[in-house]
């Protein structure tokens, strides 16, 4: 009974290492553009907000710590006044595609508002029902973002409760005087992009995403031609939502992420092939026909 009990105990526990939060988040904070301060505020907070991000759990799904999100969170610090910084953050994430050593980019996005309070050793604490910093409250904003482009494309609208979840912190940030929350404000910030991500209108970028990945990406292991038809069946969904939502910020970033990817994949396509991926592409980026220039021969 006593060997069948410590049995039962390793298995519980190594049960329970296997279990790890969401994010596998490289945190990085520059400073690069500031002189004549003291270096180790920064220090402090990069490595405070990389224990945060990877500790913290964003939901109630269970990981195992081969499961994580890989993402990074680059903070380039531009101006310090006392206790407040400026700057912008960069937000990447990318996702592992089945049975290959191969990773492809799911978000990449640049913060340009990024204004916050900060003394060394502030404990960084988030309650997603009360908006109380604005640094915690942008990084769970895009933790969230990043949790549910990744729920979504591995199950058709998985993300969804994740982006109502980042629609929340929009909401109660809304009520302060820091940029990057009000409507209308900018069709690039944050209200606009999780207002995208809950658009009707923009709902089938979800799909988009889901097939990209699971019926693209993922079976080419098993055979490349069937995932490249599978993908290039789905692009001109991108046409129709460009035209129905001209530009938003969430379909652009989408295709700006496979840009160079799909390029690479459809370079030695037949013509027709590489005219429709070109087609897609350049009514959705239309000032970076440059880099598809492999399409357009």
């Amino acid at each position: 009974m006593k060997r069948l009990f410590i049995i039962v105990l390793v298995m519980f526990a190594a049960g329970f290492v296997m279990q790890a939060q969401e994010l596998n988040c490289r945190v990085e904070v520059n400073t690069d553009q500031v002189a004549g301060t003291n270096k180790e505020v920064f220090n402090t907070l990069q490595s405070d907000l990389t224990s945060y991000v990877n500790s913290h759990k964003w939901t109630n799904a269970m990981f195992k710590n081969e499961e994580r999100i890989d993402c990074s969170f680059i903070l380039t610090i531009e101006s310090v006044s006392g206790n407040t910084m400026k700057g912008n953050l960069q937000i990447q994430a990318s996702r592992p595609v089945y049975n290959s050593s191969y990773t492809t980019p799911l978000f990449n996005f640049k913060d340009n508002n990024f204004t916050f309070s900060y003394a060394q050793y502030d404990k960084l604490e988030f309650n997603e029902n009360v908006y109380e910093s604005n640094l915690m409250s942008i990084i769970a904003f895009y933790s969230y973002i990043v949790i549910g482009l990744d729920f979504d494309s591995f199950s058709r609208y998985g993300g969804a409760k994740y982006f109502e979840t980042a629609e929340t912190i929009a909401n109660l940030a809304r009520s302060s005087d820091d940029d990057g929350w009000k409507a209308f404000d900018s069709d690039n910030n944050r209200y606009a992009l999780v207002s995208n991500y809950l658009d009707n209108t923009l709902k089938p970028l979800h799909e988009v995403v889901y097939d990209y990945h699971r019926l693209g990406l993922d079976v080419m292991s098993q055979n490349v031609e069937n995932g490249k038809a599978e993908i290039l069946s789905i692009l001109p969904t991108l046409q129709t939502m460009n035209s129905d939502k001209p530009f938003s910020v969430a379909l652009q970033n989408f295709a700006e992420c496979k840009l160079n990817e799909l390029v690479d994949m459809y370079r030695n396509s037949s013509a027709a092939d590489k005219k429709k991926v070109y087609d897609v592409l350049s009514s959705v980026l239309p000032t970076q026909t440059s880099k598809m220039k492999d399409l357009s021969n």
